[in-house]
């Protein structure tokens, strides 16, 4: 969502080095305003209720056994490692990290997913590396997922962009969440939809319907290659998914 000068996703490797710092450059365009608003009414929803994502996946799950992949993984491959410690194999399994180097986390009250409303970094190499990560973090701001397709779209159209993060983009990345985290975006845009009226949708904005200001920001078009640290419902990590 939207946030301080940024529309939702930032394109976090489009700028240029100074002296001091990379200076972050280029214009995003933000949701439509109908999305917007059903995305604050969900909200608001939900800090009083639970979100029914855990419930949509489960439902997709007891429709075939294929589908059993899409399952939470075990809390036990959940492992978040100091930052600054680096993966010590070549495999990517972390069997031969040092596990006193892993982060204590307190017990949270709900189990299922939560959904985090803040900015996407968007950019055209895979971050594994908890420095740049924390980099990015301090120049852009509440980020929590980052990933390689988005900023592509949001140079073409207004949208909404859906993500389920996978991994902590360090050097302990590994694939055992992508297809949960591609449930997890699914159900999640699933949930969105229901408070969506379908009669005051607007169509999608393309760039070249932006006022001049804004187009020539616009215009510095990134073609995504990929995707990290995520998964999503119709366009993601290779593991495309459909909550119907």
């Amino acid at each position: 969502m939207p946030e301080g000068q940024y529309g939702g996703v930032v394109q976090y490797d489009l700028g240029k080095d100074t002296e001091e710092s990379f200076c972050l450059k280029g214009f995003l365009m933000a949701p439509p305003s109908s999305l917007r608003s059903a995305v604050e009414t969900m909200r608001s929803d939900l800090m009083v209720k639970e979100n029914k994502i855990d419930e949509f996946i489960s439902a997709m799950i007891e429709k075939g056994r294929r589908l059993a992949a899409y399952a939470r993984p075990s809390d036990e491959t959940d492992i978040l490692f100091e930052a600054g410690y680096f993966h010590e194999s070549n495999v990517s399994l972390c069997d031969q990290c040092d596990r006193s180097k892993c982060v204590e986390r307190p017990t949270r009250d709900f189990n299922g997913p939560e959904i985090h409303y803040g900015l996407i970094a968007s950019g055209d190499s895979v971050v594994k590396n908890t420095t740049r990560r924390s980099a990015i973090i301090r120049e852009v701001g509440d980020v929590l997922c980052f990933e390689m397709e988005a900023a592509g779209m949001m140079t073409e159209f207004s949208c909404i962009v859906i993500r389920g993060i996978s991994d902590y983009a360090d050097s302990h990345k590994n694939d055992h969440w992508h297809y949960y985290a591609a449930a997890t975006a699914a159900a999640c845009a699933k949930e969105l939809l229901s408070y969506l009226d379908p009669n005051n949708i607007e169509s999608p904005r393309r760039s070249s319907e932006l006022q001049p200001d804004h187009e020539s920001r616009a215009s510095n078009v990134f073609h995504g290659t990929g995707i990290q640290n995520t998964g999503s419902g119709d366009f993601s990590v290779g593991k495309n998914l459909n909550i119907s």
